[in-house]
């Protein structure tokens, strides 16, 4: 398989810059998630890769190939689309037939037998086989999914791209075809890229994430470093829900000290080491409601007091949305906890899981020294 990586890619067009600055490296046989809002960039990254769409500037490497001009059917890419794109005249078999019929290997085509057998083996490995006589009318949304997903593999690509592979389908069988996806990614080892707008699905399924938004990769990083430490509020906001508080740096070393409305103060950590912070600069404290207790948990524990304005029972747990000065926020609370709309609450937040955020989004990534948009901060300066 291949390593795919994205130098300075730039993409526009006419006035709307689809995406900007891009420079990732998406390792060999894992499997890279390109997450955000519908108009965020993703889609278009993906049909860079495969070569769909030509970049304004910036290379494509297939590890030490530039793939930058090489044409979509010499990528060597496979890719399956969100309608699924299949010819509803054709059986199942001829629809995942198709490519093989069109590709050569040293300039020889695929004899009849070879095609058989390798459809049958696609179809065997998508749980479908015995299915190739049938239309894909003839089938359910998630069978033909994995027709889809058959045809991209026959080819034996060195690249499997996923655009938005699981949006038609309800939730139970988006469940099962992830799972599906999974097994097959992991028994072939391919170098995968999947588009989603859905965070739950891009945690479950990737090895790791790049969160766009704008056109621009905010963050990059395993599942876990991207719940655990969003650089942006834009993140943190994006994935899984987040209690925001605005407040003022006060101090600032290898932790730091926030005044929060109320004469309030917090101690927390930065999530995004090198940015440049300073006293008196406005931030943005983040910590997830499932991380905010009725008791410390230690000593030096934040105490952040506020009033209940709303509780909601979700069966598992309470959501108690509560006010600190203007500003709403949420916690996750033990179904067996009783408090009422108005009343005072005072909960408790380790340090370790308070994140201080610097606003500015993008712009505050172009202030930190080794992050792959730090090196265009020059290019923006006057000279």
């Amino acid at each position: 398989m291949v390593e795919i990586t994205l130098q300075n890619l730039r993409k526009t067009f006419g006035e709307v810059i689809a995406t900007d600055d891009v420079n990732i490296v998406l390792e060999d046989g894992k499997l890279t998630t390109l997450l955000g809002p519908s108009g965020c960039g993703k889609t278009t990254l993906l049909r860079l890769v495969a070569g769909f769409y030509a970049p304004d500037t910036g290379k494509i490497l297939f590890d030490d190939r530039d793939m930058t001009e090489v044409p979509p059917n010499k990528r060597r890419t496979g890719m399956c689309f969100q309608n699924y794109a299949l010819w509803p005249h054709m059986t199942v078999f001829d629809n995942i037939a198709y490519g093989l019929k069109l590709k050569r290997t040293q300039g020889m085509k695929y004899t009849k037998a070879a095609v058989r057998r390798r459809v049958s083996e696609a179809l065997d490995l998508v749980r479908m086989g015995g299915l190739g006589d049938r239309t894909p009318h003839q089938l359910s949304g998630g069978q033909q999914q994995r027709v889809a997903l058959a045809r991209a593999l026959v080819i034996e690509p060195d690249v499997l791209l996923l655009d938005e592979p699981l949006s038609n389908l309800d939730a139970k069988l988006r469940n099962e075809m992830r799972e599906e996806i999974l097994r097959i990614q992991g028994e072939l080892g391919i170098t995968t890229v999947y588009v989603t707008h859905d965070q739950i699905e891009a945690l479950s399924i990737s090895d790791y994430v790049a969160v766009m938004d704008k056109g621009y990769i905010q963050q990059y990083a395993s599942p876990r470093d991207i719940y655990d430490a969003p650089q942006t509020i834009f993140v943190a906001d994006f994935i899984g829900k987040c209690t925001f508080i605005d407040g003022t740096i006060e101090s600032a070393g290898n932790q730091l000290e926030v005044a929060i409305p109320d004469g309030q103060r917090v101690v927390g950590r930065t999530t995004l080491p090198g940015y440049p912070f300073e006293i008196g600069e406005n931030v943005r404290c983040a910590v997830r409601p499932e991380d905010l207790h009725i008791r410390p948990t230690n000593s030096d524990d934040n105490e952040i007091t506020g009033t209940v304005s709303q509780v909601i029972y979700v069966g598992s747990n309470i959501e108690i949305y509560f006010n600190v000065g203007t500003i709403q926020a949420v916690a996750n609370l033990p179904p067996e906890f009783v408090t009422e709309r108005g009343s005072e609450i005072k909960l408790y937040a380790p340090r370790d899981q308070m994140m201080v955020l610097p606003l500015g989004g993008v712009d505050s990534l172009r202030k930190v020294p080794g992050h792959p948009l730090y090196s265009f901060q020059e290019t923006l300066e006057p000279a």
